[in-house]
């Protein structure tokens, strides 16, 4: 059974706590966590079905946290890998807002064992939400690392010149594939401006206004960035591109 795999495991091992530092959290975020002495201790249940955080199985041990608030809206896949370390040794919980929400521990399964990682996916955030991540592990694990993807969401920073012109978004709308430009305080000195989504135009305007908003429609699914390529008024052009998550 799993809670007695889960219980024993604990029981049989001296538990090693993980620390790490946490780096402000946006999009596909990488967080990297070692073996630490000064983790604080927790009780946690057993990862139930279907990814629940359970009801039975109390063990209480030292844990590593997570911690960040949710810049955007909406689903997210959180994939943990341990490094060096034996099977069914380690778990992992989500909280939203103080809440423990979804959970999963392995390898229990053949397939978590031949990925070497267990994910949770579909974990729906909203933004202003903070998140946390408690990640647990004993039996020898030496160091582990979380990705959370979120699809859709911009992983970088805008970069080029034409960003005095233009914002580029923070998100894009997987359900509706559009996205909202917004014109900055220098935008008298724009001729016209054409914006590209994975190679595709997804819009177009002339003579911005400071301030002004652009609707990116149609972007495509498969889009890992958008463009922007500004013409200007006096000659010349200046090109901003920020990199995405698909959806």
């Amino acid at each position: 059974m799993r809670t007695s795999r889960f219980i024993a495991a604990f029981g049989a091992a001296v538990i090693a706590p993980l620390a790490m530092a946490v780096p402000a959290a946006h999009a596909d975020e990488h967080f990297a966590g070692t073996i630490s002495p000064s983790d604080p201790v927790g009780s946690f249940h057993e990862p139930g079905p279907g990814e629940t955080c359970g009801t039975t199985g109390n063990a209480t041990v030292p844990y590593s946290e997570v911690d960040y608030v949710s810049q955007s809206s909406g689903p997210r896949t959180f994939v943990l890998r341990p490094v060096a370390a034996p099977a069914s040794n380690y778990a992992f919980y989500i909280y939203r807002n103080g809440t423990c929400i979804r959970a999963d521990y392995g390898p229990h399964e053949p397939a978590d064992v031949a990925a070497g990682f267990v994910d949770v996916s579909n974990v729906v955030l909203a933004k202003g939400d903070h998140v946390a991540v408690r990640i647990i592990a004993f039996g020898g694990a030496t160091s582990w690392t979380l990705d959370v993807q979120q699809p859709g969401t911009a992983n970088a920073v805008a970069v080029g010149k034409g960003k005095r012109y233009v914002t580029l978004p923070y998100q894009i709308s997987c359900g509706s594939h559009k996205a909202v430009v917004k014109a900055t305080g220098k935008a008298r000195k724009v001729r016209s401006v054409v914006f590209r989504a994975g190679g595709k135009k997804v819009a177009a305007a002339r003579h911005l206004r400071p301030g002004q908003t652009i609707k990116l429609k149609g972007i495509p699914k498969s889009a890992t960035s958008i463009k922007a390529i500004v013409r200007l008024k006096g000659g010349g052009k200046a090109k901003v591109v920020r990199a995405y998550s698909h959806c």
